[in-house]
Parts: structure tokens; C-alpha cells; sequence
């Protein structure tokens, strides 16, 4: 446990420190007031934090090079590879780079291990990720006394989320004060409506004008976007590849304005090809080491677990060390279809590996996360937690974390939207040694990375 993990644990078992019921007592904006969070935020040196963010945008310039470097740009052989769907290849195909650099944008899931290291789990790398809205949560807690003091003590800095995000919206628009829509699978508005409603306070927060809707109300007119009747500068897309057939009215719309600039698609279609598991498989695969340099190999090797794609002759082996992977889906989200081989007796992994080896499934090496310590504000009781770090990543670089969390003693997939077990928090980072190397991060932290306090 780090010291400043320590020490907070250690206040907040003590009578009167106030920190226990932090989070508790602080006044949340309107965009957490719904939130279920974790009793306290987590803590990270800065250079360790760094060190992370340098690897995951290494691997995410090597992600979206992969056609290239392993296919000759053949995006076809490239998807057939990553096993999937034959119907979505053309599609990818059309729409794959659009004439620009994928978009550098998403949110990498990680552990961090008994030794502190973080290990990528996997790369959202999508505009319709999840917990902006936490970023928020510094500034409530940075009013409550206690925890100013602390944060004072330890010069605990935090980036705000929601303005790394509104920055990259308003850079990649064509007008200066843009409108953003958030546009969604055809039906799947007044599900995602109330779930998506901090999402919209948050940039609506940093100024930006927000309108919602579904691909089926995106038309184009006279070389302009409209959803609904809003001209709309950025499309924040929340729907997937899959969701584009039997409307493509609605993409052409999208695609022609895109191509006219007066109006930017955020992220690309092609961002289908490296959110895929499969290509975290083709870059631990060892035909990739050719076409990989020094760095980008050492960077690979520090934050990727083992991870392979499932293939028949690899069972066998799969099922000897069933102790020590996980299988999940390519495509899946929220954990859905996910097998912890440690957590499930030795035939049903075998007949799950069987079903799976199809295609469309990557096996990975299990890595055994670091608890945090917890101290209940209510009893005083002090409990393990399980966290998975969410960190932003942007066109400059960092763009601040969100992070959920269960109980030590819950299952092997934490997902927030899928239980009410799960909770919320962000995590704040720590200069190493002397308070004024915080300026560590200088580079590629904006203005709003400000001292606690």
C-alpha cells in the first residue's frame, strides 16, 4: 500500500478526522447526485500514472497501424482475422481512416497488479465511452475541510474529464461554438436517456450545446448536418457498426458531411477495428514482433497480459491452465459472455473454450489485482476492494480517469451498469518525492490539472 493510501486509511479510522465521510458530506454537482460511489477516491504517483499513459498511447498508435503493418492495409484479411462478422468486412472497408488518422480517442481498462503495475485489460477506443461525469468529483470533495487539508498536505492534483473532452470536440469542429450531437442506434434513445443525462450535463457544463438523437432523425441538407431540426457541427457516436445496417440514409448523411467538413464524426466508423479484443491478441502475438519496434515491444510487454485469439489447437493448452486465463467475447461489452477459467469447474471451462474456438473469442492471462482498502463511513469497518482503472485518453495525450470498484469477495467482472454492487470514484495523483514535481505531467496536462485544494 502506497503512503498516501495509508495514511488516509489510517484518518479515517480515527475518531473525528472527518475523512471517512468525505465523499458522504460533499455537495455533488447535478451530474453524481445519482451516483453510487465508493466511500473514498483512490491515489497514484504521478510518474507511475505516466509511465502507464505512455505505454497505452504507444499501443494505441501501434493498434491503429496494425492493417498496415501485418495486411498490407488489406482491412478485410485484417477483420477476417480479428474473426469477425464476413457482412461487417465492406462496411469497415469503406469507412476504414476516412481519409484521416483514426481518431485518438477512447477509455483503456486496467488492473493494477500486487506490485502496483497496471495491466491493460482492454481499449475502449470509441466517442460513447462512459464516466466523463467523474471527473467532477475532485472539486466537490476538494470543499469539504478534511479533505482539502489532506489534499493540501499532499499536493494531490486531478484532471477534469468533461473539459479534456469539450476541448477535443471544439478542435475537431468546423465552427467555433459547435453543436454536438449524441446520436444512437435506431429504439435506443428512451433506453439510454436517463443513463446518458450526466454525460450531457457535463459538456453541456463546459458550454457546449447538446441535442440527442437516433440515426434514424440524421438527415443532410444542402451539404449541412441536421439532427432533428439542429444543425449539428460533431457527431458523438453512440452506436456501432452493427447498428448502420438497414439505415444507411442516416450514415450517408453523416459520411457526406464528414468528407465536406462541415460536420466531423467522432470517433470514425474504423474504430470498430481496434476497439476489437482481437487486435490486443494480434499485438501480444508473436508474428507481430517483426513489424514492432524496440519501444513499441517494451511498451507491449509492461502493460499487455498474454492474450491470444481462440483457435481449436489452442484448447488443449487453455484447458491445462485454466488457473490462470479469462475468455472473452471480441466484441462483448459489460462483461457479457465473459468465463474466468479459475472461477469454474474444469469441464464447463473446457465445453466453453469448445464453443468459443470457433472464432470471435480471446483467451488472456489472469492478472490478480491489488485490493484497496476501504473504510465503511457508517461502521467503521475496513473492507478490500477491487478496482479497474478507466483512463481517458485524447488527441493531447491524458484526459483523466473514472474508475468502479466491488467488493474484494464479488465476482470476477465489474461492471457498473450490469450491478448495483458496483460503485464509482476517481482517482487523485501524487507528485513523487518533493510536491513540485508534479510539473511531471506538465505536457500533457491542460490547464484545468490544477493542486487540490
Amino acid at each position: 500500500m502506497d503512503e498516501v493510501t495509508a495514511r488516509y486509511v489510517e484518518l479515517c479510522r480515527a475518531d473525528g478526522s472527518g475523512l471517512s465521510r468525505a465523499v458522504a458530506e460533499a455537495e455533488l454537482p447535478g451530474c453524481l447526485r445519482d451516483a453510487r460511489l465508493l466511500a473514498r477516491p483512490l491515489f497514484a504517483d504521478e510518474p507511475e500514472l505516466r509511465a502507464a499513459v505512455d505505454d497505452l498511447l504507444a499501443l494505441f498508435d501501434v493498434l491503429v497501424s496494425l492493417p498496415d503493418r501485418l495486411f498490407d492495409g488489406d482491412v478485410e484479411r485484417y477483420w477476417a482475422a480479428l474473426g469477425g462478422e464476413p457482412r461487417m468486412a465492406p462496411l469497415l472497408r469503406r469507412h476504414a481512416h476516412a481519409g484521416r488518422p483514426a481518431d485518438r480517442f477512447g477509455r483503456a481498462d486496467l488492473y493494477r497488479d500486487e506490485h502496483g503495475r497496471f495491466a491493460l485489460l482492454e481499449f475502449n477506443i470509441a466517442g460513447g465511452v462512459g464516466g466523463f461525469e467523474l471527473g467532477e468529483l475532485p472539486r466537490s470533495l476538494e470543499a469539504v475541510p478534511a479533505f482539502a487539508a489532506f489534499a493540501e498536505r499532499y499536493a494531490l492534483r486531478h484532471v477534469r474529464t468533461a473539459e479534456r473532452v469539450a476541448a477535443t470536440l471544439r478542435a475537431v469542429a468546423p465552427r467555433p461554438s459547435p453543436v454536438v450531437a449524441l446520436v444512437f442506434a435506431p429504439g435506443a434513445l428512451p433506453r439510454y436517456r436517463r443513463p446518458i443525462a450526466p454525460t450531457v450535463a457535463v459538456l453541456e457544463g463546459q458550454g457546449l450545446d447538446v441535442v440527442l438523437g437516433e440515426l434514424g432523425d440524421v438527415r443532410g441538407d444542402g451539404g449541412k448536418l441536421f439532427v432533428g431540426t439542429a444543425r449539428v457541427d460533431v457527431v458523438l457516436r453512440f452506436f456501432t457498426v452493427d447498428d448502420t445496417i438497414g439505415h444507411e440514409d442516416g450514415l450517408a448523411a453523416i459520411t457526406r458531411a464528414d468528407e465536406k467538413g462541415t460536420a466531423v464524426l467522432w470517433t470514425g466508423l474504423d474504430s470498430a477495428l481496434f476497439t476489437n479484443k482481437g487486435a490486443l491478441a494480434l499485438l501480444s502475438d508473436p508474428r507481430c514482433d517483426a513489424v514492432l519496434s524496440a519501444r513499441e515491444r517494451r511498451a507491449a510487454e509492461r502493460i499487455l497480459p498474454w492474450t491470444r485469439l481462440l483457435t481449436a489447437p489452442l484448447v488443449d493448452r487453455c484447458v491445462e491452465e485454466r488457473e490462470r486465463l479469462i475468455l472473452k467475447p471480441c466484441r462483448g461489452f459489460a462483461g457479457s459472455g465473459v468465463v474466468a477459467g479459475w472461477a469454474c469447474p474444469e469441464r464447463e471451462w473446457r465445453d466453453a473454450l469448445r464453443d468459443a474456438a470457433g472464432g470471435g473469442f480471446v483467451v488472456q492471462r489472469r492478472v490478480v489485482p491489488r485490493p484497496e482498502p476501504v473504510v465503511d463511513p457508517g461502521t467503521g469497518a475496513t473492507e478490500d476492494w477491487t478496482p479497474v482503472w478507466g483512463l481517458f485518453v485524447t488527441p493531447d495525450g491524458y484526459g483523466g480517469n473514472a474508475i468502479r470498484a466491488q467488493r474484494a469477495t464479488g465476482g470476477d467482472v465489474i461492471g457498473y451498469s450490469t450491478s448495483t454492487e458496483t460503485l464509482a470514484t476517481v482517482a487523485f495523483t501524487r507528485p513523487a518525492g518533493d510536491p513540485a514535481a508534479g510539473d511531471q505531467l506538465a505536457d500533457d496536462r491542460p490547464a484545468d490539472a490544477q493542486p487540490a485544494g
